[in-house]
């Protein structure tokens, strides 16, 4: 039997409205299965027992107008299922909401504030949610991926999970349709460290890959190390 455990953090930059998620799992290659981002619309993540399909109705209801916790509540509805989900939402105008059913994996628990939702099942602690969340809200003068490391990393050091943590995923969005950031560490004895290494490593070169993307006879002339 196929039992996993997973925590996680959605948020908003205040200044700037990017989107970010950044979520991290026992099992392999998380980042394809609970994030979902939509620039300017909003951040969803559906965990414990996975139906990405709620997310997509979650992020419909975003698009028409309606807000997080409306969002929430459409997911739940859609679902046959609902005690079986865990659900963070936070959608463009920073509002948050976040759902465990009553079936959600082991020791489990949830947080939401303004710009910010997290969620976490299997845990060695039921605290560590709002731990990531509020450790999220104090750094609000650094960048979101940065927010969001420090966040999850809060998670780690307070004992993470009950299972050996395998993938994480960072997503960020700005005001583009693609991603700004989207790295995922699929399967490793130090997820996180990984992940951190890879972001060193991509930090630099995010903005130069938004350019290319954009106004490319900006980018720097072919050939250059990083042009793909």
């Amino acid at each position: 039997m196929l039992i996993t455990s997973t925590f996680s953090v959605a948020g908003r930059c205040e200044s700037t409205g990017a989107l970010g998620i950044i979520v991290t799992s026992s099992s392999p290659a998380v980042g394809a299965r609970c994030p979902r981002i939509k620039a300017r619309t909003g951040a969803i993540l559906s965990q414990n027992v996975t139906d990405p399909r709620l997310s997509e109705i979650g992020l419909m209801m975003l698009e028409k107008g309606y807000d997080a916790e409306s969002a929430l509540r459409a997911m739940k509805a859609a679902s046959p299922y609902p005690e079986y989900r865990q659900l963070a939402v936070v959608d463009a105008a920073g509002s948050s909401a976040v759902f465990s059913g009553e079936k959600a994996l082991g020791i489990h628990g949830q947080f939401c504030a303004p710009n910010v939702a997290s969620v976490g099942n299997l845990l060695c602690d039921s605290s560590i949610p709002e731990a990531m969340g509020r450790r999220f809200l104090a750094l609000s003068g650094e960048s979101l991926p940065d927010r969001l490391l420090a966040s999850i990393e809060t998670g780690y050091e307070l004992g993470g999970e009950l299972d050996q943590e395998r993938s994480i995923a960072l997503i960020v969005y700005t005001d583009d349709p693609f991603a700004y950031i989207d790295l995922r560490v699929d399967d490793s004895e130090n997820p996180l460290a990984a992940m951190k290494q890879l972001w060193t490593m991509y930090r630099p070169l995010a903005d130069a890959y938004k350019t290319r993307a954009l106004t490319p006879m900006l980018a720097p002339s072919y050939g250059v190390k990083g042009d793909e």
